[in-house]
């Protein structure tokens, strides 16, 4: 079964609001203050997000999620429970701080949309928000799924880590784009060993996170095929990373997340 997919940001008003890749850094490397995350809360129940479905869209069955909290969404979880017994139930998880499904935080007032998977001519699943995290710290769901939020944000943080040592050793040695390119190859081999016999879920993990690694594969791969210069490209990068490591860093310790939490991270 398809996995939802989402494309926009929509005002509360209803007009389209593009968001770019870019974006994430815009807003998530500005971090609250300390007295702002002092008052950030677990929402037991009724959490500040609008959530709606809407069954007739022009591309089918539609998920509006709104922001209705001051600070930016910057992660949610859908579960949805299909109509159909030969359907299987999804528990996806969106994060604009790992880019996986989300390009960027949902400001207050702005909505994300999800196109929601089924069958030609079947009903579309229920659906439900199970969690959500906000840029102050902020939390809304259960303790696993929010641990599956952290877990993934410090999965992504650590492989940021990895390619940050890796592009800032190619600075000091002066690599050329192939041995950048070698490099990141050779990282990337001994993490799919390292994974050997891990499970779905784990291998689902480390697939998202990987992506550091691979932006170095793929950017020095096309300097290599037109034997371009690699260092600005390099420098470029570890900036890039560097930022986003520190954004997600500055969110793993921010989050509202219990005890036991902390504890099983």
């Amino acid at each position: 079964m398809a996995s939802l997919r989402g494309f926009l940001l929509f005002a509360a008003s209803g007009v389209p609001v593009f968001c770019f890749a870019s974006s994430v850094l815009a807003q998530t490397n500005q971090s609250p203050t300390e007295l702002e995350r002092r008052f950030a809360r677990h929402y037991a129940e009724r959490p500040p997000v609008q959530f709606e479905i809407a069954e007739n869209g022009e591309r089918g069955p539609r998920i509006i999620i709104t922001n209705l909290q001051q600070y930016p969404l910057t992660a949610y979880v859908v579960q949805t429970v299909p109509k159909s017994a030969d359907e299987a139930a999804q528990t996806i998880v969106c994060d604009a701080l790992t880019r996986v499904m989300l390009l960027a935080p949902i400001p207050r007032g702005l909505s994300h949309v999800l196109t929601v998977p089924r069958r030609v001519g079947g009903p579309a699943p229920d659906a439900t928000l199970a969690a959500a995290v906000w840029d102050d710290g902020s939390t809304y769901g259960p303790d696993d799924l929010l641990l599956r939020i952290s877990n993934g944000r410090s999965a992504f943080a650590d492989n940021d880590d990895r390619a940050l040592a890796l592009l800032q050793t190619g600075l000091d040695k002066n690599w050329s784009a192939r041995e950048y390119l070698a490099a990141a190859e050779s990282l990337q081999s001994q993490t799919r060993q390292a994974t050997t016999g891990a499970s779905a879920a784990e291998l689902s993990l480390w697939a998202q996170s990987d992506l550091p690694i691979r932006t170095i594969t793929i950017d020095m791969q096309r300097l290599a095929d037109e034997n371009g210069p690699a260092t600005a490209s390099a420098q470029g990068l570890l900036t890039y990373l560097t930022q986003q490591r520190d954004a997600l860093r500055r969110a793993l310790s921010g989050s509202t997340v219990s005890a036991n939490q902390r504890s099983n991270q």
